[in-house]
């Protein structure tokens, strides 16, 4: 894959924020700014991004048709975006998916859908196993809940970006670790990758952030309580560990729509258009047709 291909596919998944233009705004939860966008009318959705990104990865919601149906609500996660970033790995537990109820709370909404992509979904899992009774579904996409026990060998890829963070190494390394397979680009193509994506960036929220995700895990008791719909829905060449990831969580609930997404992997999943139609579906009947 060549460097343009590969800073292309960063951009598309929401690695490199895109422009969101919709009304937007900032409210205080708990003493952290959260900034937020939002645009349609109608019951609310809200779009949780994953690590690194922010509500950019969404597009421009004023020009997404599900504005004729929903409330489109994206949030900037703490540490991300425009909301504030505390380089304080504590301040990244619960407090993460308190910030989406909170919001809710701001916006005088009772129940919202919620739809996480990749880190989004431990958010949207940890949302709905604290808050079920403020939860209409859930869509996990490209990830699943953190449920259980936390290995430390689930977080290997956030240590590994957290400790060059650390010790002020290239973070192209990183890019080497984690990019799906026939996307790798050479170790100078990702040193300058890492230097275009990461300048201006605050690395060490970023990583703070990554670190406090498996503070975000769940008992299966818990989310059971939660008895929303569920959608499951990654690329059919996602990794074997979000594979896996997704069929415990689906065995340990006994329950849960799964969408696969031919062709798509982790990076590309989001950019086909059968991803949107299908969480549209699952939005308006709770389940697949």
């Amino acid at each position: 894959m060549t460097y343009r291909s590969v800073v292309t596919a960063l951009v598309v998944c929401g690695l490199v924020p895109r422009l969101a233009l919709a009304a937007d705004d900032v409210f205080d939860s708990n003493g952290v700014k959260i900034h937020y966008v939002t645009a349609g009318k109608g019951e609310a959705v809200v779009l949780i991004h994953g690590w690194m990104s922010d509500s950019g990865m969404w597009g421009r919601l004023d020009t997404n048709p599900a504005t004729k149906e929903y409330q489109l609500v994206a949030l900037d996660c703490r540490g991300h975006g425009k909301s504030d970033k505390p380089h304080d790995a504590t301040k990244y537990d619960a407090e993460v998916a308190a910030d989406v109820v909170r919001l809710l709370d701001h916006l005088k909404i009772e129940k919202a859908h919620l739809v996480g992509y990749s880190s989004g979904s431990f958010v949207a899992g940890k949302v709905a196993a604290t808050y079920p009774d403020r939860v209409r579904s859930v869509v996990f996409g490209g990830q699943a809940p953190v449920i259980g026990e936390v290995k430390e060998s689930d977080f290997s890829e956030v240590e590994l970006f957290a400790k060059l963070v650390d010790e002020g190494k290239d973070l192209g390394e990183y890019l080497l670790a984690v990019l799906p397979k026939g996307s790798k680009p050479t170790a100078e193509q990702a040193k300058a990758i890492a230097g275009f994506l990461y300048a201006g960036k605050d690395v060490k929220a970023f990583a703070a952030a990554g670190r406090g995700y498996k503070k975000l895990a769940v008992t299966e008791e818990e989310l059971k309580r939660c008895k929303a719909p569920m959608l499951f829905i990654h690329g059919g060449d996602e990794s074997d560990h979000v594979k896996g990831k997704v069929t415990a969580a689906r065995t340990a609930l006994g329950r849960g729509e799964l969408k696969v997404i031919d062709g798509g992997n982790h990076m590309t999943t989001l950019t086909k258009p059968e991803f949107g139609s299908s969480i549209n579906t699952f939005l308006r009947h709770g389940k697949l047709e």
